[in-house]
């Protein structure tokens, strides 16, 4: 059976704090669902950007955000990550509001988080980053509240090859 979103975080934070053990690293805990505003997905047609007003900078992507946009919320009840290649092992990442069509930028994103690797559900407000710096493998947990991402624990989890091997 497969696992929910949430039960991989679980595990993955499990993996992490075995992994930080091992490097001396403090462990903390992810966000849970306590700490989100469990509310229903949002099932209205899918609001698109103003590209030509208030979401002008993100033009460049308009086809990529609106197709993503128009399948409905990914994540946090609403809203639709949108990750965009940018060459091998290369992404960045938008964020947007289906119900309202504003567009926010993502913390991380582009050359510098080299495979970056994101886990998120539509039912949680928060995303689990994982990315390869300086032959290390980081990870982060950032939590949304609506506007903004917060980071909640950023760390290095261990050798590279642990986020290769994702």
């Amino acid at each position: 059976m497969a696992l929910s979103m949430f039960e991989r975080a679980k595990r993955s934070l499990a993996q992490a704090v075995l992994v930080a053990t091992a490097f001396g690293c403090a462990a903390t805990t992810l966000p849970t669902r306590a700490n989100a505003q469990e509310t229903q997905v949002y099932r209205g047609a899918p609001r698109l950007p103003d590209f030509q007003g208030a979401d002008r900078r993100f033009g460049t992507y308009r086809t990529r955000i609106s197709n993503e946009m128009r399948t409905g919320p990914n994540f946090a009840w609403r809203y639709a990550v949108v990750e965009i290649g940018c060459g091998t092992s290369c992404r960045f990442v938008f964020v947007g509001d289906v119900s309202t069509g504003r567009v926010y930028d993502f913390p991380y994103g582009g050359e510098e988080f080299y495979m970056l690797n994101l886990r998120y559900n539509v039912k949680e407000n928060y995303v689990t980053a994982r990315w390869i710096s300086d032959g290390v493998c980081m990870e982060d947990f950032l939590e949304w509240d609506g506007a903004r991402f917060t980071s909640a624990n950023k760390r290095v989890v261990g050798p590279r090859t642990i986020c290769e091997a994702l």
